[in-house]
């Protein structure tokens, strides 16, 4: 038991460091999948995200398929109120290592949080991620060619937001952004 009041602080702190610090990491198997439309589902959730109450502002996908791995930073942006007041801009980053195990006869997808975040925020990110998986492969076309695993993925390494296609960018226009939108009545005339 602490006798002092710095024991006491450095206990106190302690603790809330392995709160913060908490579980970085999450595994899901994928029996019945064959490993290609795992990496090939895995590959187009990476590079193709989709939030119902974020937009992505950036999204930095590194791919290194001899090793069956994906790096991903992703900045997520929403304006949100709380309780009737103003909208304010809320945003997160994520640095997300995705990879797959192909030793094992049921493939396996591993997360593991790149990012100082929390056990809460990192298994949700790590939940809506093995979703997006999940959403692909229920989409895939039974019978269609599949991409090999040893295939580079498409464009390779990593990508900038600004290579991407204007139509994949998900930033809001400014016109429906309402923190940075200038208000109706600045618009129009005297």
């Amino acid at each position: 038991m602490p006798t002092n009041r710095s024991e006491v602080w450095r206990l106190a702190m302690g603790l809330a460091m392995l709160g913060l610090v908490g579980c970085s990491a999450s595994s899901r198997d994928y029996p019945g999948v064959s490993k290609d439309a795992l990496w090939t589902a895995a590959l187009d959730a990476a590079n193709h995200p989709h939030y119902d109450d974020w937009f992505v502002a950036e999204n930095g996908v590194f791919v290194d398929a001899e090793s069956s791995r994906i790096e991903i930073h992703r900045e997520l942006k929403r304006d949100r109120a709380r309780d009737g007041g103003a909208l304010k801009r809320e945003s997160e980053e994520w640095s997300l290592s995705v990879r797959l195990d192909m030793e094992d006869r049921i493939p396996k997808v591993l997360i593991d949080s790149r990012s100082a975040i929390g056990p809460r925020g990192f298994l949700k990110q790590a939940d809506h991620f093995f979703g997006e998986i999940d959403e692909r492969l229920a989409q895939r076309v039974p019978g269609a060619p599949e991409r090999s695993v040893d295939a580079p993925a498409e464009g390779g390494g990593l990508q900038a937001p600004t290579a991407r296609e204007p139509s994949q960018m998900a930033t809001p226009p400014a016109s429906r952004d309402p923190v940075a939108a200038p208000p109706p009545s600045a618009l129009q005339g005297p």
